[in-house]
C-alpha cells in the first residue's frame, strides 16, 4: 500500500484553560468519554421511557452501573495489565482517572447491576437491557477519544486505515494499527444495528446478549494485532474474558427467548410519568 492512502500522525493534548493551575488541563479523551456517558445515558432513558418504565428508577440503574464500572474498570486495567505497578505502588488503584480497561467496566457494571438488585429488589434484565441498547452510543466517544490520543497501539502494517509514524512509548514509530479507530466503526456500525432491530419487539435481555455475541468475537480478533500489552500465554486478559463472554450470551440470547422476562411492577410507569405518549409497559416484550 502506498503511504499516501495512511492516515497522518496526529495527537491532541490537553486544552490549559486560562487562569488555572499550569498542570490543569481539558484532556480530549476525558471530554470524549464524558460525552459518550452522557448521551448514551440519554439514549438508555428515551428507550426506557418509549417502554414505559420508571425514569426514576432508570436512573438510578444507570447510576449504579456507571459509577461501580467506572471504578472497576480501573482496578481491572492496573490489576491485569500492570500487576508489577500494582506491587509497587497499591495506592493507583485509587486514581481511576488514569487508565480504563473495556472489560473491566463491562465486568464490574454488571456487578453494579447486582448491587442495585441486592439494594432495590428488582430484577436488573429490563434495566440493563435499556443500557446495552444505549451502550454502543456512548462507546463510539469513547473510542474516538482513545483514537486522538493514540493509547491503543497496534501492529506494524501497511494497511491503508493505518496511522503513519506512530508514536508510543516504547514502540518503534511506524505505521500502526489504531485498535481505538477500529472500534469506532465497530460501535458505528452496532448503532445502526440496534436501531434497525428495535423496529420489532424483542424479548427483555435481547440487546445484553447480542452486544456480548458481536463484540466478543471482534475483539478477540482485534486483540491479536495488540502491541504493549500484557499477555497470558500468549493472550490478553481480554480474550479470556471474550471466549467466557461468548459463551454465556449465547446462553442468555437462547433463555430469553425460551423464557421472557416480565417487567417487574415497581419499573413500571404511569401513563402520565411516561409522557402520555406510551402505555405502561407490558409484563413481557416478546
Amino acid at each position: 500500500m502506498s503511504k499516501l492512502l495512511l492516515i497522518p500522525w496526529f495527537k491532541l493534548e490537553g486544552w490549559h484553560i486560562p487562569g488555572l493551575p499550569e498542570g490543569f488541563a481539558i484532556q480530549p479523551f476525558g471530554l470524549l468519554v464524558a460525552i459518550g456517558v452522557l448521551l448514551g445515558i440519554r439514549t438508555t432513558e428515551r428507550r426506557a421511557q418509549r417502554l414505559g418504565l420508571k425514569p426514576e428508577v432508570i436512573t438510578d440503574f444507570i447510576s449504579h452501573v456507571v459509577t461501580i464500572g467506572f471504578i472497576g474498570s480501573h482496578i481491572f486495567d492496573r490489576v491485569f495489565y500492570y500487576p508489577d505497578l500494582v506491587l509497587k505502588e497499591p495506592w493507583d488503584l485509587l486514581m481511576p482517572w488514569r487508565s480504563l480497561s473495556s472489560y473491566g467496566g463491562f465486568i464490574f457494571a454488571v456487578v453494579g447491576a447486582f448491587v442495585w438488585k441486592a439494594r432495590r429488589g428488582y430484577d436488573f434484565t429490563v434495566p440493563l437491557d435499556q443500557v446495552a441498547f444505549g451502550m454502543p452510543v456512548g462507546w463510539v466517544f469513547g473510542r474516538t477519544g482513545c483514537f486522538v490520543v493514540h493509547d491503543h497501539p497496534g501492529s506494524i502494517t501497511d494497511f491503508f486505515l493505518a496511522v503513519d509514524n506512530y508514536q508510543y512509548h516504547g514502540l518503534p514509530t511506524a505505521p500502526r494499527h489504531d485498535l481505538g479507530l477500529y472500534e469506532v466503526f465497530w460501535s458505528a456500525a452496532v448503532i445502526i444495528l440496534f436501531f434497525v432491530l428495535d423496529r420489532k419487539p424483542r424479548p427483555h435481555g435481547f440487546f445484553i446478549a447480542v452486544i456480548g455475541l458481536l463484540y466478543a468475537p471482534f475483539r478477540f480478533g482485534l486483540d491479536f494485532l495488540r502491541e504493549a500489552d500484557e499477555t497470558y500465554w500468549g493472550l490478553t486478559p481480554a480474550q479470556y474474558a471474550c471466549v467466557l463472554t461468548l459463551f454465556l450470551c449465547g446462553y442468555l440470547l437462547r433463555k430469553y427467548y425460551a423464557e421472557p422476562v416480565g417487567v417487574p411492577r415497581g419499573l413500571v410507569a404511569e401513563p402520565a410519568a411516561a409522557g402520555g405518549k406510551s402505555s405502561p409497559a407490558k409484563p413481557a416484550h416478546t
